[in-house]
C-alpha cells in the first residue's frame, strides 16, 4: 500500500490496521471510527479497486465454483 511519507511514520499509531490478503492489502478502521462495533465485528475492507485485481479475483471465485457436466 502506498502512503506519503507522513501516513507511513503514522500508521502504527494512528489505530488503522492493513492486512495482506492474497497480494491485495486490506484495512481496518482504528475503534473510534467503527460506529461502536468491536473488533470481529468490524470487516477488513479491500483498500483498492482496480479493475485488474478485481479481475483476478472473479476469476478465482470461477475456478472454486463447481462445474456442472452432463
Amino acid at each position: 500500500m502506498l502512503l506519503c511519507w507522513f501516513h507511513h511514520r503514522t500508521i502504527e499509531t494512528s489505530g488503522w490496521r492493513i492486512l495482506m490478503i492474497d497480494g491485495v492489502p486490506h484495512v481496518k478502521p482504528p475503534p473510534w471510527l467503527r460506529n461502536g462495533r468491536t473488533d470481529a465485528e468490524t470487516p477488513w475492507r479491500r483498500s483498492t479497486r482496480s479493475r485488474t485485481q478485481l479481475a483476478d479475483l472473479l476469476e478465482r471465485q470461477r475456478e472454486r465454483q463447481p462445474v456442472l457436466v452432463e
